[in-house]
């Protein structure tokens, strides 16, 4: 399934503000280097997989000395866990805004949902990774993963029942709806947004026949 060049379109963190006079305050100065820390494990899981993603590699990539990871993490595995919940609040803030933006109707809605979820992973080709290995590589930051995409698309659902719009509404069905639906967006990009090892948007009848499926089953018409 939140970036992935810093972690969002590119990192996952923003540049820190400067102080006053144009310079880094301490506190400044310290998330910026965990910000090159963090992005750093973000390109090197994304090019060569966890299992090679060492300190030595991680503090070489985002030149600090191999002391100065302690300071901002207990250790490799505590960095790695924190990859995927990362990257899900990025892909919450993508999925937000396309549905701000989208006609007020439910099927709208949907459809800017699993489209930003495309959009998300094309603009974040390195995530595509740290998505597929995190369930045996970071079991932590997957399940804090699943639970923060969970949560935030129960809520949806949860908008769309409120208004009448779901054909689907007793809670318990509702719960494995999520799921379902979830799990449609990370099978439908491992077949459709690779593409001759590179990452792309899927074409549009990807979206298009997945709205057919959820229209009348899951969604009023």
């Amino acid at each position: 399934m939140n970036g992935p060049a810093t972690l969002g379109e590119s990192g996952s963190h923003a540049a820190p503000a400067k102080g006053t006079k144009g310079r880094l305050t301490r506190a400044e100065k310290a998330e910026a280097t965990r910000s090159r820390l963090f992005d750093a494990a973000v390109e090197i899981v994304g090019e060569s997989g966890y299992a090679a993603t060492s300190v030595a590699l991680i503090t070489s990539r985002a030149e600090v000395a191999q002391g100065t990871f302690y300071n901002y993490f207990e250790s490799r595995q505590d960095l790695l866990d924190q990859l995927l919940p990362a990257i899900s609040d990025k892909l919450h803030d993508m999925v937000r805004a396309r549905v701000r933006a989208a006609p007020d109707n439910a099927l709208e809605r949907e459809r800017a949902r699993i489209s930003a979820f495309f959009e998300f992973l094309e603009t974040a080709p390195h995530l595509f990774k740290i998505l597929s290995e995190g369930p045996v590589q970071a079991p932590l930051g997957f399940r804090r993963h699943l639970d923060q995409q969970t949560a935030s698309y129960r809520r949806a659902l949860a908008f769309e029942l409120e208004r009448g719009n779901l054909i689907v509404t007793d809670p318990e069905e509702l719960e494995v709806v999520v799921q379902m639906l979830l799990s449609s967006r990370e099978y439908l990009s491992a077949r459709f947004c690779f593409v001759d090892g590179h990452f792309t948007r899927p074409p549009a009848f990807v979206v298009d026949v997945y709205m057919k499926l959820v229209t009348g089953t899951v969604f009023k018409s």
